[in-house]
This record gives C-alpha cells, structure tokens and sequence, in this order.
C-alpha cells in the first residue's frame, strides 16, 4: 500500500471492506488533522476527492461518508479546497447514484459549504 498518513490509511482499509462505519470513523479522524493555522491540508482534501473519482464510488453507498466531510469540514477548508471541490461536484456531481451522496451532491452545491 501507499505509504499513506495513519488516517487515509484507515479510510482505504474501511472502503476496501465496505465499513460504512470504519469510514465515518476515518473521515473523522482525518478532519482532525490540521495545519498551524488550524486549516485542514489541502493534499487531505485532493485525497478525498480522488477517492470521489473513483469509479466505484459512484454507485456506492460510502460515497455520501466521504462527501459529508466537505460539509462538516467546509469552515477548516483553504479556499483552493473548496475551489476544487466545488468544480469537481460541478463536473462530476451527478455521477452518483446512491440517494446519500446525490443528497450532500445537492446541498454542497447550494449551500455556502464551498463558497471561499
């Protein structure tokens, strides 16, 4: 495996098996991890992006775990984060097919979640 921080380390094993809740877990404890500035790393967000992008994540029932982080983590988010998540969800957001993740797809796109 990539040698990946502990907590995306988590995430992918959680993801692997399915864990819904090992997931939220992970996602968790990623949005813990921050800068000096109390900012959440910007590779941290591109990360969970990517994990977006794959395509098994678009039928997927975990996607709305990973996406959930955009919302709860939005205040800790640098703006070129939520400038690359917003044109990710822009071109990529109707994609998903799970209720839970076209769900947080709507309200990231509408509410200020990813607004700089």
């Amino acid at each position: 495996m990539t040698n990946y921080p502990v907590e995306w380390s988590q995430l992918e094993n959680a993801l692997k098996s399915g864990d819904a809740a090992g997931v939220q877990h992970a996602i968790d404890e990623i949005g813990h991890v921050r800068d000096a500035n109390g900012m959440i790393p910007e590779d941290t967000a591109f990360y969970i992006i990517g994990i977006l992008r794959r395509a098994e994540m678009k039928p997927s029932p975990l996607a709305g775990h990973d996406l959930i982080f955009f919302e709860f983590e939005s205040p800790h988010l640098t703006p070129p984060a939520k400038d690359r998540c917003a044109a990710f969800l822009r071109e990529w957001g109707n994609e998903f097919t799970h209720f839970y993740a076209r769900h947080l797809v709507t309200e990231l796109r509408a509410g200020t979640y990813l607004k700089a």
